[in-house]
């Protein structure tokens, strides 16, 4: 018997009630390890880091009603491939020392013509920030910035619904309830259209803030282009209200850009900058790296990503997605330099 067999034997235990037809029944498990060498500079001292960045495990699948409609579901954990615990770039949790960490999108739900309704744990933030965001998990993340005023990158208890695709276009809503905690609602609107090689999107927010009087409101656009070896893009995102303080705006761009030097090599660099209302809240990024594809599955990089703070902000340049994130004193310009390897694998047991 293969291991393949074994596997499929080892799941189905797992899941006694699924005994569908093939043809009526997908599963696949999948996961991504990210591992890393980081040397981080938070503006007094450098240190060296090994980081396990957004690694992940999940099973997912569907099976069929009736005709279009399906039942659709996916279970999804970080993993800390390092087993330090603390901070694996999955959004925190209370572990110390274990593989499985914080959960990932997982979610149950119908899909049919009339398009796709989920129930679960969902982006937020990261239905735009990663639109185009060509150091995603890495240091010199966009979403060092457009994370760092609170909207959070994925929320608990919401309830989701997509539209079908229209021609290019397509919409999307996310709402959480307020379970008990007045004022505590999010909801989110967003929006997409592609055509070819053009991507555009654009973001709606209110993130519920219940000891204010106002709730923390976010609009972003975003843009991508491919043409031949190159890419280019972007976006813009502001927020009004944040924590709930009247006044208290930021506005954050970024632009980026992208060159395959080979079929496995590709050049990128990306530029951020964010700035609030208050005097000295400026903050810029700069990343430049340098991805090699070893196969289709497994990617080696170099990343470099320097952060400059005004007096009053510490933003920090290896947060978002990124382990052993290091926070520098309010001023400080923290830098980091990467050499990382990506490994993925996606096991469909029926099709």
């Amino acid at each position: 018997m293969n291991k393949q067999k074994i596997l499929v034997i080892l799941l189905l235990t797992f899941l006694p009630t699924m005994s569908y037809a093939e043809e009526s029944f997908a599963l696949n498990m999948y996961g991504v390890g990210h591992l890393s060498l980081d040397n981080v500079d938070d503006g007094i001292d450098s240190s060296m880091y090994v980081a396990s960045n957004s690694s992940r495990f999940g099973i997912s699948g569907n099976y069929q009603l009736m005709n279009e409609l399906k039942v659709i579901f996916q279970y999804e954990s970080g993993i800390d491939l390092t087993g330090q615990g603390g901070n694996d770039g999955n959004g925190g949790a209370d572990y110390e020392g274990q593989f499985f960490t914080k959960t990932r999108p997982s979610f149950v739900g119908l899909s049919g013509s009339f398009g796709t309704t989920l129930i679960g744990h969902m982006p937020a933030l990261d239905q735009w920030a990663n639109d185009y965001n060509l150091f995603a998990d890495q240091v010199g993340d966009l979403g060092n910035l457009w994370e760092g005023s609170g909207i959070p990158g994925r929320m608990d208890n919401v309830v989701y619904y997509a539209t079908p695709d229209m021609k290019g276009f397509d919409f999307a809503v996310t709402y959480t309830p307020e379970e008990g905690q007045k004022g505590s609602a999010n909801v989110i609107l967003k929006a997409n259209y592609a055509r070819g090689d053009l991507k555009l999107g654009f973001a709606y927010g209110s993130i519920g803030q219940p000891d204010a009087n106002k709730d923390q409101t976010v609009a972003a656009f975003t843009l991508g282009y491919n043409f031949e070896r190159y890419s280019i893009g972007g976006g813009y995102q502001m927020e009004f209200d944040i924590a709930g303080l009247a006044g208290n705006d930021r506005g954050s761009f970024s632009l980026g850009g992208s060159m395959k030097l080979s079929d496995k090599g590709t050049l990128k660099a990306q530029f951020a900058v964010s700035d609030g209302e208050f005097s000295q809240s400026e903050a810029t990024q700069i990343a430049v790296g340098y991805d090699y594809a070893l196969n289709d599955n497994a990617t080696i990089y170099l990343a470099y990503a320097r952060m400059e703070n005004d007096d009053m902000v510490n933003f920090s340049v290896n947060g978002k997605g990124h382990g052993d994130k290091v926070i520098p004193m309010l001023g400080n310009d923290p830098s980091a330099i990467s050499l990382g390897i990506v490994a993925k694998f996606d096991v469909n047991f029926f099709k």
